[in-house]
């Protein structure tokens, strides 16, 4: 992997409890876990019809050098978004660079 292109910081967050909102549901909560160097890019757009209401819909991939502790339960705040972690490859199962496919999360806290 070429370390010189990871040039976007990005934080982890890991998930710490939930918490009941003014509607009795249960709302995870985040904390930051850790900020690493990351290359970001833009992997798919699409708008869908959810209810006659136009929802636009984007996929990152994401490398980053290897970190073991990782997993498809936190999510990743990058530029002010909130992306939820899809999948986690260790590439080549080497434990060096990790490739992280993420989706945007809208401001209700769903994907999309």
């Amino acid at each position: 992997m070429d370390f010189s292109k990871l040039r976007h910081r990005i934080t982890f967050l890991k998930p710490t409890g939930v918490t009941v909102n003014s509607m009795s549901e249960n709302v995870p909560e985040y904390t930051e876990h850790m900020t690493v160097w990351a290359f970001v890019a833009p992997r798919t757009g699409r708008e869908y019809d959810e209810a006659q209401k136009i929802r636009a819909e984007t996929t990152y991939n994401i490398l980053t050098r290897y970190f073991p502790d990782i997993t498809t339960d936190m999510r990743i705040s990058f530029r002010g978004r909130t992306l939820n972690i899809e999948s986690v490859l260790n590439i080549d199962e080497r434990n060096e660079q990790l490739q992280i496919i993420a989706s945007e999360v809208d401001s209700n806290g769903k994907n999309g």
